[in-house]
């Protein structure tokens, strides 16, 4: 009775299998794909570049269609500001609200400083302007082919990343897997 119980349950996980053939999968924001998680996610985060009247504490984005708005944020709470506020810097921010209703920001990611080349122990990939990645190693077993933000996280081919550190020579990024360390390459 147990043999026909699990053979049952191989063909139901089979049939779902091959039911989401030709299906968009899509990945959740811990990185993994799940047939149960059919929900396209909303990139609600603002893009731009950061504008020369960004301050210790605001941040001004002109966005692309010309529009020059300004953002407040608070470092010593709890926004979460990653690879430098630059004046000229290509940026993604996500904004939240305070206690009183205001609009402030969140996560901010500079794009500018995400951008070249990334070294660790088992990948080694370049980060483009354009949204593609170039692998440098050909022993890597899914080498990054390209690249996106979606709510102030990165996305590299399905595999989504909280971007917790990008520093002038290092960027740490962080999902369900792990979390990964990269040098960057001059």
């Amino acid at each position: 009775m147990k043999r026909f119980h699990i053979l049952g349950s191989l063909f139901v996980l089979s049939a779902l299998v091959a039911c989401n053939n030709g299906k968009t999968q899509n990945a959740d924001a811990t990185g993994t794909d799940s047939l149960a998680n059919e929900v396209e996610v909303v990139d609600s985060a603002l893009y731009g570049v950061v504008g020369n009247g960004t301050s210790m504490h605001s941040i001004e984005l002109k966005d692309e269609s010309g529009k020059t708005s300004t953002y407040q944020f608070d470092v010593d709470m709890d926004a979460d500001i990653q690879g430098g506020l630059f004046g000229g810097d290509r940026i993604t921010l996500v904004l939240g609200k305070t206690d009183s209703g205001e609009k402030e920001v969140k996560k901010a990611v500079n794009l500018t400083s995400l951008c070249g080349k990334w070294t660790a122990l088992d990948r080694n990939f370049e980060i483009m302007e354009d949204g593609t990645v170039k692998s440098s190693q050909n022993i890597e077993s899914n080498p990054y082919t390209h690249w996106s933000m979606v709510n102030c996280n990165l996305v590299l081919n399905r595999d989504t990343f909280d971007v917790l550190y990008i520093g002038p020579d290092s960027l740490t990024i962080e999902n369900k897997k792990g979390i990964f360390v990269y040098k960057r390459q001059k």
